[in-house]
């Protein structure tokens, strides 16, 4: 599989949770940061101004400065800041019991794209809205693995 839909010719887009984003900077060893590297190799990551404000503000909570070091937050934030594409925000849904949660299907929506990954109950009990699948970071990984 290509970063570019076959069939359409364009990028084939995917939204990853914030919970995935920073669990992969935080354990480069897990099945987050596989997933995040497997989402680099086959799509472009989907951002919008709300998802990619949550990561920098999230990400600089001090629980995760041992975790980080002095510039790991950035060098974090720059890898994904090169595989992304912003989307302006049009889309208010809601869907998920968690409403903060929403914005991610909304982006969903505004970017076509069709996958959803997140650690997130809230929004993995959604399991599926308007043809966006909503998969753990352990589901994306058996599907998308070279076997």
């Amino acid at each position: 599989m290509s970063r570019v839909c076959s069939m359409k010719n364009k990028p084939a887009y995917i939204v990853i949770d914030t919970n995935v984003l920073i669990s992969a900077g935080l354990l480069p060893e897990s099945k987050t940061a596989q997933a995040l590297t497997l989402a680099v190799e086959h799509f472009v990551i989907a951002q919008n101004q709300a998802t990619w404000h949550e990561l920098e503000t999230r990400i600089a909570r001090p629980k995760f400065d041992r975790y980080f070091g002095i510039d790991g937050r950035l060098r974090h934030l720059v890898k994904i800041a090169q595989s992304i594409q912003r989307f302006d925000i049009r889309s208010n849904v809601a869907v998920s019991r968690d409403t903060t949660d929403d914005i991610f299907i909304g982006l969903a929506l505004d970017a076509g794209a069709d996958i959803i990954v997140s650690g997130d109950p809230d929004l993995k009990d959604v399991h599926t809205f308007m043809g966006i699948e909503i998969l753990s970071p352990a589901q994306f990984v058996a599907r998308f693995s070279k076997k």
